[in-house]
């Protein structure tokens, strides 16, 4: 499991394999503190402060373990 950090500053945890895409989030949403989007195979949507770099990272940490 992985721990992002949405906006109001709660925590969700998420199982790598139910991540579908991750995309950095555009300048206006950064302003806003909001670092990357992540999609869900089940159709969520996360506006998360972590950077899709990270995000990616911490993902293939989690893959090959």
């Amino acid at each position: 499991m992985i721990t992002l950090t949405d906006v109001n500053r709660r925590q969700h945890y998420l199982a790598p394999a139910a991540i579908a895409r991750v995309q950095e989030a555009g300048t206006s949403s950064q302003w806003h503190g909001i670092c990357a989007i992540v999609h869900t195979f089940d159709g969520q949507v996360l506006e998360v402060r972590e950077r899709a770099a990270d995000i990616a990272q911490q993902l293939n940490m989690r893959r090959t373990e």
